[in-house]
């Protein structure tokens, strides 16, 4: 194991001999880190907190810190941070707030400088957090999505898989699987770049287009527009659409945007 003599590191920590632990690093009791993991200068590990396989925690990131909650009361929570995650200068990343409760972060993540995660968010794997990403506590991102710099999402929020959200966007509502996002938070279109990238057969991608058209572009209600997508998609990537629809929604769904709705309008009198 090899750690700096200026780091201070709790006897009860729990770190894998592997581990590099740099300069001025404060590792309290309670912390667990798994083999491969680098710490450079300045990281702070505290709480009920692990740290999964081969991490790069840079330098002034803070995990697992008490929440940002005035009801939180000091109980034990937790922060489970998986395996093969870069998390970049001056992050922060926040544990639990209800006793017992879990901030969690999957696994291939890249949380660039700045972000905060704040308590009881759920990151799924290969989820990217551009610098400055702003998540309140509660909330859910799916696999592979991208949350663009400068982003923030309130409460409770739940963004779907290879969603793209962008840059400074303010994210108030549900953003549904694959769908690119303004900045005023609502469905500028579908990321077919980050589909294709992700190697999604055109089969999919065709369903997710029409699922979109029966969501959007339609004039159905939402309710209804639900029950004939579950009776209608077949492939993977639709059922993934449908089953997000079907979660519970603290928020609700975001619509088309300003520009897509005037143009789905105009299409419709034609």
């Amino acid at each position: 194991m090899s750690i700096h003599p200026t780091a201070v590191v709790d006897p009860k920590a729990e770190l894998d001999p592997s581990v590099e632990v740099g300069p001025f690093c404060v590792i309290e009791k309670h912390v667990r880190v798994a083999a491969g993991c680098r710490l450079f200068q300045g990281v702070f590990l505290t709480g009920w907190t692990s740290i999964g396989e081969n991490c790069e925690l840079h330098p002034g990131c803070v995990v697992g810190h008490a929440p940002q909650d005035t009801k939180y009361g000091g109980q034990r929570t937790f922060c489970r941070i998986g395996k093969g995650n870069v998390i970049r200068e001056y992050v922060t990343i926040h544990r639990g707030t209800v006793p017992e409760s879990e901030t969690v972060i999957g696994d291939d993540c890249f949380l660039l400088a700045g972000s905060h995660v704040g308590h009881n968010c759920a990151i799924g794997n290969g989820v990217t957090l551009i610098n400055n990403v702003m998540l309140a506590g509660h909330v859910t991102i799916e696999d592979r999505a991208i949350i663009s710099g400068g982003a923030g999402v309130h409460q409770f929020v739940r963004i779907g898989a290879l969603a793209l959200v962008g840059g400074n966007a303010g994210v108030q509502m549900d953003i549904v699987p694959f769908a690119l996002v303004d900045r005023s938070g609502r469905i500028a279109g579908i990321n077919r770049i980050g589909l294709r990238r992700g190697d999604t057969p055109q089969e999919d991608i065709n369903e997710i287009r029409e699922v979109y058209r029966c969501l959007f572009d339609s004039e159905l209600s939402h309710t209804v527009a639900v029950e004939k997508l579950v009776a209608m998609v077949e492939t993977p990537s639709g059922k993934k659409l449908s089953d997000f629809l079907r979660g519970e929604s603290k928020r609700g769904f975001a619509g088309l945007s300003r520009g897509r709705r005037e143009s789905a309008d105009e299409e419709s009198q034609d």
